[in-house]
């Protein structure tokens, strides 16, 4: 498994800004910036990379003191290069690193992005949706008024059980807005729910 996928969960989990109206939430100015960071580090990794060449062929020819006829390599020379090479080694690894976690940033962003674009639009239709019902039980209310006896009755016990239906739909879609972004899905299947129910208790009043 490489390491931007071992890394991954982690920065998903931490990703994530406060919304109005949403536990947190991710932007598309979080994914441009979280690609920006990307490339960033990118070019890093490519300057690290030369600078780590230059030092190594710099070591090289210090290594190098020629002689009249041959080159002569002493042992210490050859310890200097081999450090060379040791520390041009490890300064790329660790830039690589910070471009691999700058990676797994990236992908952990959009895919919040994705999450949230998700649950603001299941979050707005059922808004809407809440809305539609809320006036259709307002009608009913004013049926209600406007009838009597037995009748009134009637519509006014319907009227108030479609209200506390109403009430508890509201209350369902609010816990999944204050739910995590990594979360918000377990909470669909109770506001969908609440909501069915609603949607038939409505279309039953007579």
């Amino acid at each position: 498994m490489s390491a931007l996928k071992l890394m991954l969960p982690a920065i998903l989990a931490g990703v994530g800004l406060v919304m109005t109206g949403c536990s947190d939430a991710t932007t598309r100015d979080d994914v441009a910036d979280a690609r920006e960071d990307l490339r960033e580090e990118q070019r890093e990794t490519a300057d690290v990379r030369q600078e780590a060449q230059e030092e190594v062929n710099e070591a090289q020819r210090d290594a190098q003191p020629y002689t009249a006829n041959r080159p002569v390599v002493n042992d210490d020379a050859r310890d200097d290069v081999a450090d060379a090479q040791q520390d041009a080694a490890q300064d790329i690894a660790d830039q690589q690193q910070e471009e691999d976690q700058a990676a797994a940033n990236l992908d952990a962003t959009q895919q919040q992005h994705q999450a949230t674009q998700a649950r603001d639009a299941f979050v707005k239709q059922t808004e809407d949706q809440l809305a539609q019902l809320e006036k259709k039980i307002d009608a009913l209310k004013e049926q209600a008024g406007a009838a009597e006896g037995e009748q009134q009755e009637s519509l006014n016990r319907q009227v108030e059980a479609l209200q506390g239906q109403h009430d508890r739909a509201e209350k369902a879609l609010e816990e999944l807005k204050d739910s995590d972004i990594a979360t918000w899905q377990s909470h669909q299947e109770p506001v969908r729910m609440a909501m069915e129910q609603l949607n038939t208790s409505v279309n039953q009043v007579r």
